[in-house]
Parts: structure tokens; sequence; C-alpha cells
């Protein structure tokens, strides 16, 4: 039988039972939005920054949280914001020809400027060459 717990002990549980890489964790808020603000959770990591070269923390998305979600709901959603974290810092320090060429931070306008700019063998395609 499942204990009656508050939705706020549920996530402190659940939260309490993960283990990430070293650096990592995950923070479990509150939006400041009066005091019944939407619960959420989100990653945090103590890295080396990619842009200004200096330690400090780092912060993933926030994903808000349903009471009517299920604990196997919950887990999952901190592992594709934990998933996105590491996807994050991967794109923020790859570069080719000292470019962050997969940056996370690229503009989606200067994506649209070069989105039919493709590299593509297949002549099917040939409508998204320039």
């Amino acid at each position: 039988m499942e204990k009656d717990w508050s939705f706020f002990d549920r996530l402190q549980q659940i939260v309490m039972d993960i283990t990430l890489a070293e650096n990592f964790e995950v923070v479990l808020s509150q939006d400041k939005i009066g005091d019944d603000g939407r619960y959420y959770f989100q990653i945090k990591c103590w890295r080396l920054d990619a842009i200004t070269g200096e330690m400090g923390y780092g912060y993933g998305s926030k994903a808000y949280l349903s009471e009517h979600a299920s604990t196997s709901e919950l887990v999952q959603t901190i592992f594709g914001l934990y998933k996105a974290y590491y996807e994050h810092e991967a794109r923020e320090t790859f570069t080719w020809q000292q470019r962050r060429v997969f940056g996370p931070h690229i503009s989606v306008e200067a994506l649209w400027d070069v989105a039919r700019r493709v590299d593509l063998r297949s002549a099917r395609h040939v409508e998204d060459m320039v």
C-alpha cells in the first residue's frame, strides 16, 4: 500500500533516491509566485563555464510537475533533464575549426538563415539544397 504523503514529500523522496555523477544534483524547488507556486525539478552542476572559463554552477531547464504524475513519470522527468544537461554541455564544449558549430545558444533566426544549406548524399532531397 502506498503511503499517504504530501506531493512535496513524494518529490523529496524521489530526489533523495536518485544518484547522479559527481558535481551534479537534482534541485527541487517552487516558483516564488505566491505560497502555491508550482514545484519543479532542475539539474544543477558545479563545472567550468565554457564561455567565461570560470568555475561556477550551471543550471539546466526546469520541469514543472503535476501532482497526478506517477513516480515513474517523475523519475523519467529527472532523467530527461539530466540527459539534456549533458547534451547542453557537450554542445558548448564541442568545437570544429574553433567554433561551437552545435552550440546550444545559437539563435533560431541564424539557424533559419542557413537551414537550406545541407550536406546530403541523397538526390531525393534536392529541394533542401541551395
